[in-house]
């Protein structure tokens, strides 16, 4: 293995972090988005559960 190179100490770093004033979310719209995503989901999965009820 090769020996490995000493570095040279580098200067401490500071970070600052500033806040973002943002308006609030629309509850509305994402109340209606997630009933829209979960709409969807059960529809996707409802036929098959269906089809698997009446088979038997």
């Amino acid at each position: 293995m090769a020996a490995r190179k000493t570095r040279t100490a580098r200067p401490e770093r500071r970070f600052y972090v500033e806040g973002v004033r943002r308006e609030p979310p629309d509850l509305r719209k994402l109340s209606k988005a997630l009933l829209a995503v979960v709409l969807a989901e059960q529809a996707r999965s409802s036929p098959s559960a269906d089809t698997s009820e009446s088979a038997q």
